[in-house]
């Protein structure tokens, strides 16, 4: 990167940038968390409607057989009162049951991550799940106050004592999906799939970037940040859409996805021969970055590893001694590790836009598998610590030259770690395959 020129421009965030971040953040939240649940209120709504009108209009022949055959199902006299009890009931059972199941939430949060609740929340079935109940406890309400005298409510009754027998079977897959979902094989494979297909989108990011900076000119413009919190997302067509008339210029970003930001820290850099353009891209590189006070994992792979490694640390260490538990967290991070490795996925197709960007989750994930090490050491499980080096010798014959004598290194000098903890035949075989036989035990 250059350095910076004698003039150099400093951008702060504006009220008006600040106001934008926060909309799309919201936007995006409702998208991917409320926008389910508010489609399926949204139908039960409609649905009510149109149980209100057929009730009350009289003109259609069809419309009165309809009433006739239900009538035999749900009477005059009770189809108000059944209505009542399914309101109130559904509101009772919804909420005792929600109770429960956030309170088992909570538990597996607690015995593994806090990304669980962000997890149970995000499933889509879960979603439409909640949006049902609150959907059908809607449309009794709305039925039930729109009920006239000389119309009674029998076709609404009869579609919401319908519908009231699948929320109860559908209650019944509630309850043993959230079991499902709170085993922590489950737990971590939905960690692992959601970092997966985050770091497929950050690969189009790379895809359309530059890692090192192809500009003859010097520093013009300097964004730091006035918000602490994590950055969660980068929109490139805004950037993209701000260099078109911009020749020469290039945009350098400071920080990448998951990082986080304190005040001050510089964000992004312009370099540019003209100051009042530099001044005005960074201006727009204030609103094409978002920065959140929590991590989201849905668009930051570095989330699934460090989550992915705090369970791990966590269940392997002395903490909690569950080596189970930490050896799937760490097939997990192997599998990552092993598909991000083999094969580049950030060759850019087309002629990339004039924004760098470093790629760092690698080396992340580097660094936690060279963690794991250490929490073998330090809790002394055998099992777990001939696991690491399973995963670092399959690895090792995998990747790339660069990327192998980083492996190597780690695992040479993790030997006095490995030292440490006591002998056993799991251990023994997998540090002889991977080349690191301790001295005192080497075979003639």
């Amino acid at each position: 990167m250059k350095t910076q020129g004698p003039r150099v421009r400093e951008v702060t965030i504006g009220t008006s940038d600040v106001r934008q971040g926060r909309g799309r953040r919201w936007w995006r939240a409702f998208r991917e968390l409320a926008g389910i649940p508010v489609l399926v209120v949204v139908a039960f709504a409609g649905l009510a409607a149109v149980s209100i009108i057929a009730d009350q209009t009289r003109s259609l022949g069809w419309l009165d057989g309809a009433r006739t055959a239900a009538g035999h199902v749900v009477g005059k006299q009770a189809a108000t009162a059944a209505l009542q009890a399914i309101a109130s009931g559904l509101v009772t059972v919804t909420s005792i049951t929600f109770s429960v199941l956030l309170l088992a939430v909570q538990q597996t949060a607690s015995n593994l991550s806090p990304v669980v609740f962000d997890q149970f929340i995000r499933r889509r079935s879960n979603q439409a799940f909640l949006g049902f109940f609150v959907g059908l406890a809607l449309f009794s309400y709305v039925v039930m106050t729109a009920v006239k005298d000389d119309t009674p409510p029998i076709l609404g009754a009869t579609i919401a004592t319908v519908l009231t027998v699948v929320a109860l079977v559908i209650l019944l897959v509630l309850v043993f999906s959230t079991v499902g979902q709170m085993r922590p094989t489950s737990v971590i494979r939905a960690i692992h799939d959601r970092a997966l297909a985050a770091r497929d989108e950050e690969a189009a990011l790379l895809r359309r970037t530059r890692r090192t900076s192809a500009s003859r000119h010097d520093v013009a413009a300097v964004y730091r940040a006035r918000v602490t919190g994590y950055l969660t997302h980068v929109d490139l067509r805004l950037l993209a859409a701000a260099l078109e008339d911009a020749d020469g210029a290039e945009i350098c970003l400071g920080v990448t996805l998951g990082d986080h930001v304190s005040y001050g820290d510089t964000l992004a850099t312009v370099l540019d021969g003209d100051l009042d353009r530099a001044e005005s891209l960074a201006r727009q590189v204030a609103t094409a970055l978002s920065v959140s006070p929590q991590r989201d994992l849905a668009h930051d792979p570095t989330t699934g590893i460090d989550e992915l490694s705090n369970i791990a640390w966590t269940s392997g260490s002395t903490s909690k001694q569950n080596p189970e538990v930490a050896r799937e967290a760490l097939f997990a991070l192997g599998d990552l590790a092993a598909r991000w490795f083999t094969g580049d996925e950030t060759v850019a197709s087309d002629p990339p836009v004039a924004v760098v960007y470093q790629d760092t989750d690698r080396e992340r994930l580097l660094d936690v598998l060279h963690s794991m090490l250490v929490v073998a050491h330090e809790s002394h499980q055998t099992l777990f610590a001939a696991a690491v080096v399973g995963v670092y010798d399959k690895l090792v014959r995998r990747v790339d030259p660069p990327t192998r004598d980083r492996l190597c290194s780690d695992l040479t000098g993790a030997g006095a770690l490995l030292d440490a903890i006591p002998a056993s035949p799991a251990l023994d075989r997998a540090r002889q395959a991977a080349g690191i036989w301790p001295p005192a035990r080497r075979t003639p």
